[in-house]
């Protein structure tokens, strides 16, 4: 089963690959063998999207209740 892993070169180069589980290096663009490590997964979740409705619900109600205020005021 391949997999997405991070890894970083000696000269500082982080690459994000999928490769199988059991890799623990891969060549890197210079060269040299990059070492796997563990990093935070890089993702985002997007309320228009779907895949977090409610946070997104929540800063839409907010943003709106604030348009209609400074419109209010500036009447």
């Amino acid at each position: 089963m391949k997999r997405m892993y991070e890894f970083v070169c000696n000269c500082g180069q982080r690459t994000e690959t999928l490769v199988d589980y059991e890799t623990n290096g891969v060549k890197c663009r210079c060269g040299e063998l990059a070492h796997r490590v563990i990093s935070a997964p890089n993702f985002n979740l997007e309320g228009w999207s779907g895949n977090f409705p409610s946070a997104w619900m929540r800063f839409d109600q907010k943003h709106r209740e604030k348009l209609n205020a400074e419109r209010k005021a500036n009447q």
